[in-house]
């Protein structure tokens, strides 16, 4: 019931929003945009790359606002973790943490699919930014596959467990071009995250 009240005050205050930006005649936005870079590497040779804009989800924006606006408290260390995904799946507004983990929607990679890092997930480790733009480029997240699969795409959430499909997914993306990877190979995913306003 809770979950109903709140997806209609959300609703009420997005047709609200819009009502007074028309009524404006300007449109004052804050955007957010993630940017996924996705390396594919084999023997110390970079096979692939590319980037790409992700999906925010309802689910990842309210736990967004809520922390920022509202009275949701935060870990003071970095709570966000990358995973990636081996099931043919279009990321949709609408998806949620329950899709994730092992055997759910996304098909998570797990220990099977990589080994390193075991058990978790990396961490999306951040600097300070002083800017609109907050990046892991200096520590980006890297998997080391265990098996010959293909990876179609990543995301962030907030839980460490690879096997947990209990929280926020925040965004996904799934790849332009879908990547058949063999034991040994590494992938690199950066995730930058852009807030601009107009």
């Amino acid at each position: 019931m809770d979950r109903i009240k709140g997806f209609i005050a959300m609703v009420w205050l997005m047709v609200t929003a819009l009502f007074l930006r028309l009524k404006k005649g300007t449109w004052d936005d804050i955007i957010f945009e993630g940017k996924v870079t996705f390396e594919h590497w084999r023997d110390g040779v970079l096979l692939y790359t590319e980037t790409g804009t992700n999906t925010f989800t309802t689910e990842g924006m309210a736990k967004l606002l809520n922390i920022m606006f509202h009275d949701i408290s935060k870990a003071a260390s970095h709570i966000w973790y990358v995973g990636i995904f081996k099931n043919n799946i279009t990321p949709a507004l609408a998806d949620t943490g329950a899709k994730l983990g092992s055997g759910n929607a996304y098909g998570e990679c797990q220990d099977a699919d990589y080994d390193n890092p075991l058990t978790n997930r990396p961490a999306y480790t951040t600097e300070d930014t002083t800017t609109a733009v907050i990046t892991n480029v200096n520590a980006k997240a890297h998997f080391v596959m265990n098996a010959s699969i293909t990876v179609y795409g990543a995301f962030l959430v907030d839980t460490a467990a690879k096997t947990s499909a209990a929280g926020t997914l925040m965004c996904a993306k799934r790849f332009g071009t879908p990547r058949a990877v063999i034991a040994d190979d590494e992938i690199y995913v950066t995730y930058q995250i852009t807030c601009t306003t107009s």
